[in-house]
Parts: C-alpha cells; sequence; structure tokens
C-alpha cells in the first residue's frame, strides 16, 4: 500500500504541550511510520505527498463519555416509549459519525445497548461505514432494588435486564456477562442522576463495599476497565476506595476525595458540557424535583472540578453527548470549558482530549499522540486561527481541513470520505 504522507506541518505534542515545525508525517497502513524534519525525510516510490504550508496537525481527539443512542431528549422516557429497539442502530451511527466530523476520532460509549452496542464498534473498526473508533459498556451495571426504578411495573420489568443479583458473587457473574456480550468495560453508578428520576438521590450511596470492590477486581482480571457515575461525595469516596479506573461527573466532591484519586491514579470525566441550568427554554420542561438538582449540579462542578483540577487530579475530556442541551459533534466545547471554568490553559484542555483521554481508555500506547508505532489519527486545521490562542475555533467544523482516522482520510471539508 502506497504511504501517506504530510509535509510541512506544525505538529502539537500534547506531552510537551507545544508546537514543533516543518514537520513530515508518513503513514503506512493504519500507523504512523516516521515522523521527522522535513529536511530528513526520504521519498519512497508511490509516496502520495501533502504539503500542509505549516497548516496544524493535532492527534485525533477523544471523548471518553457518549451515549450515542441519546438524542438529547428532555422527555426522553416518552421518547423511549414511542420507539423501535432498531431505531437507535441507525442514531448511534449518525451521532457517531457526527463526532467524527467534529474531529473526535474516538469514543467511549458507557450507556447504551448490547442490540447495537458492539455491532457497531466492529462494522466501523471494518471500514463498512467511516466512523469513529468506539469502546462500548453496553448495558449500565445496575444495582437491583435501587431508587433508579421509576415508573409503571411493566417500564420497570422492560428494564430489569441492567439488573444483578446482589453480593460479591452477583456482581461477578454479571462482570463476566457483559464481557461475554462484546463490552470492553464496565459501567455502574455508585449514585443517583440528575435526570434519572423522583427518587433519584445524589447523595444516596449505592452498592456495598465488597460488591463494588469485587467488581472493580473482577473486571480487571478480565481486562476490562471501571467507569463510575458518581456525584454525591459519599459514592465518590467509595468509588475511589475500590481502585475503579475513571470516575464521571464528580460533582459534589470535596479536597479528600481529590486526593485519593490522585493517590490512586483515578482520572475525573468532568461531563461539563451537559450543564444546562442557564438554558430557560429546557429548564421549563423538567420536573421540579430536577430542576433543583440540575442547579444545584451545574454549580457544584464548577466549583470542585476548578478544585481537583488544582490539585492536581488528572481530568480526561467527556461530554456526557446525547443528553438534553448537549448535542453530539459538539464535543470540543468541553474544552472550552475547561479553559472558562477550571483555569486550563487551551493547550491544557487539548491535552485532556488527547494523552490523558488515551490513558482513561487504556490505549494510551495506541493513541492520543503523533508517535510512531500509533494508530494513525489526525486533525488537520486550517492555519489562519490556532486553537492555543483561541480554544473556541475547535467548536466550529469548518475550521477543520482534514480528518485522517486509522491512516485513512475520512473526513475533507466537513465532508465523509467513503474509501
Amino acid at each position: 500500500m502506497n504511504r501517506l504522507v504530510f509535509q510541512q506541518a506544525t505538529i502539537f505534542d500534547p506531552d510537551s504541550k507545544t508546537y514543533t515545525n516543518n514537520q513530515t508525517i508518513v503513514i503506512a497502513n493504519d500507523e504512523f511510520v516516521w515522523i521527522g524534519p522535513d529536511s530528513e525525510f526520504t521519498t519512497e516510490d508511490g509516496d502520495i505527498i501533502t504539503e500542509l504550508e505549516g497548516k496544524l496537525v493535532f492527534p485525533g481527539l477523544i471523548d471518553a463519555h457518549v451515549h450515542l443512542g441519546a438524542t438529547t431528549a428532555v422527555d426522553w422516557a416518552k421518547e423511549r416509549m414511542r420507539s423501535k429497539d432498531g431505531r437507535y442502530h441507525y442514531l448511534a451511527l449518525k451521532h457517531a459519525q457526527d463526532h467524527l466530523k467534529a474531529g473526535f476520532t474516538t469514543l467511549r460509549d458507557v450507556g447504551g445497548s448490547p442490540d447495537w452496542g458492539a455491532p457497531l464498534r466492529r462494522v466501523l473498526a471494518e471500514g463498512m461505514f467511516p466512523g469513529p473508533r468506539i469502546l462500548v459498556a453496553q448495558q449500565t451495571l445496575g444495582q437491583f432494588g435501587n431508587q433508579e426504578k421509576f415508573g409503571p411495573r411493566e417500564w420497570i420489568e422492560a428494564n430489569a435486564k441492567n439488573d444483578i443479583a446482589a453480593g460479591p458473587y452477583g456482581v461477578i457473574e454479571a462482570v463476566r456477562d457483559r464481557k461475554a456480550t462484546g463490552s470492553d468495560l464496565i459501567k455502574t453508578m455508585t449514585t443517583g442522576g440528575v435526570l434519572h428520576g423522583q427518587e433519584s438521590q445524589l447523595d444516596r450511596s449505592l452498592w456495598t463495599e465488597e460488591e463494588l470492590e469485587a467488581m472493580v477486581t473482577e473486571a480487571h482480571r478480565l481486562g476490562m476497565r471501571v467507569a463510575v457515575h458518581a456525584h454525591g461525595l459519599h459514592g465518590i469516596i467509595k468509588a475511589a476506595k475500590a481502585g475503579v479506573d475513571t470516575i464521571e461527573h464528580g460533582s459534589f466532591m470535596n479536597e479528600e476525595a481529590a486526593e485519593l484519586m490522585k493517590q490512586q491514579g483515578i482520572i475525573l470525566v468532568p461531563t461539563q458540557a451537559s450543564e444546562f441550568s442557564s438554558k430557560d427554554e429546557l429548564m421549563d420542561q423538567l420536573a421540579p424535583e430536577v430542576r433543583e438538582k440540575t442547579i444545584a449540579v451545574d454549580k457544584a462542578m464548577i466549583e470542585n472540578h476548578r478544585m481537583a483540577y488544582e490539585k492536581g487530579v488528572k481530568i480526561a475530556c467527556g461530554t456526557d453527548a446525547g443528553v438534553p442541551g448537549n448535542p453530539h459533534g459538539t464535543s470540543a466545547r468541553e474544552l472550552v470549558l475547561y479553559v472558562k471554568h477550571l483555569g486550563m490553559t487551551p493547550a491544557e484542555a487539548i491535552a485532556t482530549a488527547t494523552i490523558t483521554a488515551a490513558e482513561a481508555l487504556g490505549l494510551q500506547d495506541q493513541i492520543g499522540t503523533i508517535e510512531a508505532g500509533k494508530t494513525a489519527d489526525l486533525v488537520i486545521l486550517k492555519k489562519d486561527r490556532d486553537p492555543l490562542q483561541e480554544i473556541s475555533i475547535l467548536e466550529d467544523v469548518q475550521n477543520i481541513l482534514c480528518v485522517v482516522k486509522s491512516g485513512k482520510i475520512v473526513i475533507e471539508k466537513g465532508k465523509i470520505i467513503m474509501n
């Protein structure tokens, strides 16, 4: 196969958080095989060479927390009741491609369906359709009898497949079941959620310590990472003590929780883009108790995530894309909020969506930086604007000239390329 060569590139390194000018990038098959100064490059017969004339080149971006089957509907339960299951296969594909157009070449879906999760991962990996690389948790691992169950009995029974038997052995069996049905990772919850209904309490802790420890131990034994939804403080601390890999949301964390996460090497996935308390048209549609939780969480996230960042907790980009007010394909907004709310530099914010997000997914040896031997994922920007000076330019897909995923050009000037 002919090599794909980009010359005169200005490459961003998320480790040093700096640019290197006048670089050549050589891609063969799906890997970077050589990166170095233009002056040291040796051409080979058949090379397909593109002169970038100083255009900015970034590693493919990563969103570590999406829900590809979710449509941003506020009344999501009503929408779900009026939809056939097959609809979500097509929605998930479309949403994945929306992210790809925005420069996100890898996604971690943390709560979907085995009906489309593992199959979508495979067809995208095989190149049947252009799309990002995806890791899937599929069904969230739910505690039997927890307060997340609401609505008519028929609805509860229809969703009972998320429930698992109580106790460490029940948890172990459920982890093995998720592995057998194609999940890449385990997603669970140690607290209630914001949009999850009347009885869902953010400060109520789910799982016993023994159950959570059994879940983490078995998942790690099977080569699976564990992502934990946790808003309330007690649930955050319990998850951290159990040795989970990432904590999602972390809204009401304090300095003790931040220090514990730092010591354990646990990565925070903030999902600040899920904030919508400032959007009156959405807030007006919420039930009173959900509106109250939304306001409290949005305020707490800003303050506590900034504290965690200042304490040195590792942060990986994750948006909760698909929840109300948070459309797929807009994940760069999360990086803008890290600069605005947490005090990051633009370069630090971009690092959360590259090198640190790759670590959160356990793929740091494969993606996240532009290095020989790694999978060739690239985002090439137009030359006239620099996201290190103006992070918001990443929100506009018109500023993206080209996206390369696994060594192939998949997006060019906003349009999907069928290879």
